[in-house]
């Protein structure tokens, strides 16, 4: 059925001990302590260096394993250990464990940065004894390290990827010693064979199937949907895959099979009441237990989730408070999320009755903040998951802090506070403000959380003023403030390089409040600054106070000038808007408009360039152009002012510096 391996045998063979001998030199320049024959059971201890690969420069270093486990892929968390530039990494590899491939990883703001050895890994086979490989061994060997096969590592490999002929070597190995498992791997084997003879394969593909389904009795129903998988999706064969659903609707009436099928009548329904019916129709004939396979277990969450929101959208808030001790953390996170969030910003449903239902649910989700409900095939290792959960806990309590201020319950806004990390406390500085309004309605001292916003940088112009207030109270001159705010600034802050960028600036046309056209000059010499906006747009509008300080900042640098354009507007009346919204806010810069679009009667002419370059119609989009080049471009707004003016003003000194 696959081609015969004469010759390739050997050279197969060669590849595999070449590079085998490779991983193993090149391990020792950062992970060090691999065992040659790791046991299943034993545990064993790596050190690991990051010197001289892509997480050198990142403070705390984590690392995880994907794992062959009795024929399942799973993930696993490292033990590691800071011991001064090196880390420990513990190991214990699971009772059947017959492969595993490791990988380290660090947080830094611009995204998650991985070491799997570049394209050569970090990869052990396990052993039941000396010579004896661990069944599944040859298997994980063969698919791990092909492309065909190993998307869902997360990019583990970059460029490596072995041949199919090796693959079909292995995997024949695999089958040779470990024949009773043939059934878990079958569909591997049919997919090699899909790649290897492509323009035989429905003839072979046919006759493969045909056999192995002559020996199919009593084996489970996940056997049987991988069959019926392959001759639907892959052969194209219904009559086929008809006659296999038969047999599983027959002999698995409340299996993996006919739980998706009930699950798929759900989704489509959109009135309430037959939703309604469905569910409990499907929750009747399929309770979640343990016979429910992972991959099944997000029907009963969405269930749970579209429950939630249709009883709170009808007000049945007694039958959320007694749904809320039963879910898990993934469910509370989502259904506050979707549900007690958007209300509060809406102001939907009034805080008071909100803080009913929203108390308990934070006080279950800080509860089951470990429950692993988060976790989904490899996308997460259980710690990561976990920091996943802590994270999302985190963006709710600050919500609850809202809510609490809504209230005037300044006590539970204080309690709520204690119980952020202390990073969390300060990173917006409309929740400082929360944080002073509680401390002073007690009287409390709040310099300190003034001084902690202001090195985070998340101070609001109210909260600005009350840090100088109370630092001329000392005696200390008004002349010397900023010099002491700026700091401030710098006790936390590390040395940010400015991401400067080189694209050649799309034109600009615009046109003033008096209705008369410019073209802006984008290669004059200067450093033009752009702020596209819109009157429907909250953030736009809530970072103009930065932005005015922005522009009074640099009102006398001839070098630099600074354009707000209003764009993306659809409704009638939008530059009397505009203008009057700020006149209203007392703000003096001078607005200009997009143009319309030929056909369109959408003022988004020459955004719509912009949007194009950047990949998103988003805004505000802060954009800096010299010499016809756009050199910088962020888009959205933090809520933090001194951050959005301290980055344009980097900007602009580092393009000075040029």
């Amino acid at each position: 059925m696959f081609t015969k391996i004469k010759n390739i045998k050997l050279l197969v063979l060669a590849f595999c001990a070449f590079t085998l001998q490779v991983t193993s030199q090149e391990v020792k320049s950062r992970l060090q302590g691999m065992v040659d024959i790791p046991i299943p059971g034993a545990t064993f201890s790596m050190t690991y260096d990051p010197k001289g690969g892509p997480l050198e420069n990142i403070k705390n270093i984590s690392g995880y394993a994907y794992v062959f486990n009795d024929y399942r892929w799973e993930i696993e968390d490292l033990k590691m250990k800071k011991n001064g530039a090196v880390y420990s990494a513990d190991f214990t590899v699971p009772k059947n464990c017959a492969f595993m491939a490791f990988k380290f990883y660090g947080n830094t703001e611009n995204g998650l940065v991985t070491d799997t050895n570049q394209d050569t890994g970090y990869i052990l086979v396990a052993f039941k004894e000396p010579k004896v490989k661990m069944p599944g061994a040859d298997l994980a060997w063969a698919t791990f390290r092909n492309k065909n096969f190993n998307g869902q590592f997360g990019g583990y490999f970059k460029d490596f990827s072995i041949d199919g002929d090796a693959t079909e070597y292995w995997l024949k190995k695999e089958v040779a010693t470990n024949g009773n498992r043939f059934p878990e791997f079958f569909d591997t084997y049919f997919k090699v064979l899909k790649v290897q003879k492509p323009e035989k394969f429905d003839e072979l593909g046919t006759r493969f199937l045909g056999d192995f389904t002559k020996n199919m009795k009593g084996m489970p129903e996940e056997v049987y949907l991988k069959v019926h998988h392959l001759y639907l999706y892959d052969l194209k064969n219904k009559i086929k895959a008809d006659s296999v659903e038969n047999v599983i609707v027959k002999q698995f009436p409340k299996g993996a099979f006919l739980r998706q099928k009930a699950y798929q009548k759900i989704m489509p329904t959109a009135d309430a009441i037959e939703r309604n019916k469905l569910i409990a129709q499907f929750l009747d004939d399929f309770p979640y237990n343990s016979e429910v396979p992972s991959s099944q277990k997000y029907f009963y969450d969405n269930i749970v989730k579209m429950q939630f929101t249709n009883y709170f959208e009808n007000k049945d808030y007694k039958t959320i408070l007694a749904m809320i001790p039963n879910m898990n953390f993934a469910n509370l996170n989502d259904a506050y999320h979707q549900n007690i969030s958007k209300a509060l910003y809406l102001k939907t449903v009034d805080a008071t009755t909100i803080e009913t239902i929203a108390t308990p649910m934070i006080k279950l989700m800080q509860a089951k903040v470990n429950d692993l409900s988060y976790m989904s095939g490899l996308y997460w290792s259980p710690n990561q998951a976990t920091e996943n959960a802590k994270n999302q806990l985190n963006n709710e309590l600050v919500i609850q802090i809202r809510m609490y201020d809504m209230l005037k319950k300044y006590k539970e806004v204080l309690e709520t506070f204690e119980l952020l990390p202390f990073e969390k406390r300060y990173e917006k500085a409309s929740v400082n403000d929360i944080h002073i309004k509680a401390l002073e309605s007690f009287y409390k001292p709040i310099i300190e959380v003034l001084k902690n916003a202001a090195r985070a940088n998340t101070l609001s112009e109210g909260a600005t003023a009350k840090l100088k207030e109370l630092y001329l109270k000392e005696g200390k001159k008004e002349a010397d403030f900023p010099a002491y705010l700026e700091q401030l600034k710098k006790e936390n802050k590390t040395e940010e390089k400015i991401a400067l960028i080189d694209i050649t600036a799309p034109a600009i046309k615009v046109q003033s409040a008096d209705g008369k056209t410019k073209d802006l000059a984008l290669n004059s010499g200067k450093i033009i600054v752009i702020d596209f906006w819109a009157t429907w747009c909250g953030p736009c509008k809530k970072s103009f106070p930065a932005m005015q300080q922005f522009v009074n900042d640099f009102k006398d640098d001839k070098q630099v000038e600074v354009y707000f354009i209003s764009t993306q507007e659809t409704k009638e009346g939008y530059k009397k808007e505009a203008l009057a919204y700020l006149k209203e806010k007392g703000l003096k810069i001078t607005p200009y408009f997009d143009l319309v679009k030929k056909g369109g009667g959408t003022n988004n002419a020459s955004f719509g360039q912009y949007a194009k370059i950047f990949n998103s119609s988003g805004i505000p989009r802060k954009v800096v152009i010299k010499d016809g080049k756009i050199r910088f471009t962020s888009e959205g707004y933090s809520g933090n002012p001194g951050q959005l003016v301290d980055e344009l003003t980097n900007v602009i000194n580092a393009l000075k510096n040029e």
